[in-house]
């Protein structure tokens, strides 16, 4: 099939399966990997290949950079040594464990290629973490450190593939290169990162801001390409390219520049929304039609030997996982080393649902399909196509097994949501309308229209019943913010109303498309803003 053809295949698959998803009982990614399974069996879709090195270039950045971008920084600081239990010492753990427990059920297997599967495995994965939870009502600081642990661990993941790769297709190893390694993959990263992105930055202030450029579609590109850039230069210099970009958006989010417009903030959050989507669903659809030949490659299998293989590797996942967030929960308690909980010791259930919340996706796919084909002796890597084939086990049985049931799991738990956010966001809303007010009512001494008079006294009584509807006791807010509900219904019934109007006018030929579109862009504004203040208050 022509790429094009096949770009536009697996687009509609995206679209298909965004359409299709709340029919179903799964979440999108896994309803897209069994998309792109069935597509496999379709003529023309069986002989799809991946590029692994192209896969992480045209997917990871824009993801990770975005996913980062997204993570509150003063969150991920509160949350980074328990991350960095789990982004460190539980892939080593994984690593030696994983290892050594394939060797063991597979005794054919060289105990370096189990170790290799160990790290293909061992990251838990961004965007398929991001993908299953985004939608669930997990708690605040279990969703920062689940995300965070899946945007940090992959370095450390990496730099175990990397040196388990070169003991298997060389018959080396060197123990004392691995903390050297990891040094100057991650801290290269991050320093990439940052440096990329500080300077595009500069970049942006030079040809925009002093030359008066204020294109938001020009801005919203220039961001793009930052993440792209962080990751194609630090891979140049032979640092941790996905470390780069999860630098470089994390940087990014504390730096975000105040010159720009309203209307450029509005594309630029336009724009990635749909770079994400898009993105996310291409990395599950590829996955599933790669099943098909991932299966093909073990049919010298027995199935149910493979199938014990998966399960058993599922399962020690979970177990190792499990038990090392109990353990380092319990320690950080004892030891006060980062412990921001409750005085009286871990929530066991919040404890469970970090440890249970963790899937593996695009990450591992790439990892294992970059799996080299030859040794440095140019024989056959062994068992590689058991290696591939059990990672992508792993994927799906996560986001089968772990992420399907997640919504049961936490009606189950009884968890309450954190309500720190829900807090600051009340307390803002009511500070940001008393500025509102006060800065009204300077310029009212300035005003000398009786018009200008009125509409000004119009406006602080807005921003007064702003303060008014979140400064008062539940019951009373809950009472004003019917009423103000109700007004606001009163304004979409006109804007409605406006909007047929205009249509009519359009299809009586009174008034061209190009002025129906003018006036109808201001009426989404007016929508849009309606809406907004009827939801929000």
């Amino acid at each position: 099939m022509a790429t094009v053809e096949l770009v536009l295949a697996l687009l509609a698959a995206v679209a298909l399966g965004g359409a299709i998803v709340k029919w179903t009982p799964f979440p999108l990614p896994i309803l897209l990997v069994v998309v792109g399974a069935a597509m496999s069996f379709t003529s023309g879709f069986e002989a799809t290949r991946i590029d692994p090195q192209l896969f992480l270039l045209l997917f990871i950045p824009p993801i990770l950079f975005a996913d980062a971008y997204a993570l509150p920084r003063r969150d991920f600081v509160r949350v980074l040594k328990p991350v960095l239990l789990l982004a460190l010492g539980l892939v080593v753990l994984t690593v030696v464990a994983i290892g050594y427990l394939l060797h063991w059920l597979i005794p054919e297997l060289p105990l370096a290629v189990a170790f290799t599967l160990g790290a293909i495995v061992s990251p838990t994965d961004a965007v398929a973490t991001v993908a299953t939870t985004e939608t669930l009502p997990l708690p605040a600081r279990v969703v920062h450190i689940v995300n965070a642990e899946s945007l940090l661990n992959d370095a450390s993941g990496l730099v175990a593939f990397k040196l388990a790769v070169a003991a298997a297709a060389t018959g080396l190893f060197s123990s004392a290169q691995v903390a050297g390694q990891f040094v100057v993959l991650a801290g290269g990263g991050i320093a990439v990162g940052i440096a990329v992105e500080w300077a595009g930055r500069q970049l942006w202030r030079r040809l925009l801001l002093r030359n008066q450029t204020g294109d938001p579609t020009v801005q919203s590109l220039l961001t793009l390409l930052m993440a792209y850039a962080a990751y194609i230069v630090a891979e140049a210099l032979g640092v941790s390219g996905i470390l780069a970009v999860v630098a470089g958006g994390l940087w990014a989010s504390g730096q975000e520049l105040m010159e720009l417009t309203p209307q450029a903030r509005r594309h630029l959050r336009e724009v990635w929304r749909v770079v994400q989507y898009v993105l996310n669903g291409l990395v599950f659809v590829l996955l599933g039609l790669q099943l098909r030949d991932m299966i093909a490659g073990v049919s010298a299998y027995e199935p149910w030997a493979l199938a014990q293989y998966a399960v058993v590797l599922w399962l020690a996942l979970m177990a190792l996982r499990l038990a090392w967030v109990y353990a380092s929960a319990y320690l950080r308690f004892r030891t006060g080393w980062g412990w921001t909980g409750d005085r009286r010791g871990p929530d066991p259930r919040r404890v469970f649902l970090v440890g249970w919340a963790a899937v593996r996706g695009s990450i591992t796919l790439a990892t294992a399909l970059s799996v080299p084909y030859l040794t440095s002796a140019g024989t056959p890597f062994p068992y590689r196509d058991l290696v591939v084939f059990l990672a992508a086990s792993t994927i799906i049985l996560t986001l089968a097994l772990n992420g399907v049931p997640l919504p049961w799991i936490i009606r189950k738990l009884r968890i309450e949501e954190d309500d720190g956010t829900a807090i600051e966001e009340h307390t803002a809303r009511i500070e940001t309308a008393r500025a509102g007010g006060r800065a009204v009512e300077r310029a009212l001494t300035t005003l000398v229209q009786p018009e200008d008079v009125l509409f000004g006294n119009q406006l602080l009584r807005e921003y007064e019943g702003r303060v008014e509807l979140h400064g008062f006791d539940p019951v009373q807010s809950e009472a004003r913010g019917l009423r103000v509900a109700a007004r606001r219904q009163l304004r979409l019934a006109a804007i409605a109303a406006e909007r047929a109007k205009l249509h009519e006018m359009r299809d009586r030929d009174v008034i061209n498309d190009e002025t129906r579109r003018a006036l109808e862009s201001e009426l989404d504004e007016r929508e849009m803003l309606a809406s907004s203040t009827t939801s929000r208050g």
